[in-house]
């Protein structure tokens, strides 16, 4: 199993990120392009249910939230629809500065071409975050 890590600093407080990260319709906002109508279900709780889907790409990703520390971050299960396999994500955050540092740890993938692909799509969905903020 392979897995993977991504680190940015985000120039806002972890309460505003951490925000950004939890409520549903800023979620929506940030996570994939604009070109895409995206809608997300995200209920920040233990057990709590993880949704993001998108048109017209058709994609969407489902978990079960496993753990949550409000504020510094929550880990969520993971699972593309269409696919078998369920990996891990953990988001942290933690105060960086006059900003937030966001870790988001991804494992699970089967091998390293699956965790080199989420690499480009988590920096890709962390690239357009600070605009949404």
């Amino acid at each position: 199993m392979s897995g993977l890590t991504v680190e940015r600093h985000i120039p806002a407080p972890p309460e505003r990120v951490w925000r950004a990260l939890t409520d549903p319709a800023e979620l929506a906002a940030w996570f994939w392009p604009p070109r895409f109508e995206t809608v997300a279900e995200l209920e920040a709780r233990e057990g709590g249910a993880l949704r993001i889907a998108s048109a017209p790409a058709e994609m969407a990703v489902t978990g079960t939230v496993t753990a949550v520390e409000p504020g510094h971050g929550f880990s969520t299960t993971w699972r593309w629809d269409g696919e078998d396999i369920e990996t891990r994500v953990t988001i942290a955050l933690t105060p960086d500065g006059d900003g937030t540092r966001v870790t988001v740890r991804h494992d699970g993938f089967a091998d390293g071409e699956a965790a080199a692909e989420h690499v480009r799509g988590w920096n890709d969905c962390l690239d357009r975050l600070p605009g949404m903020l």
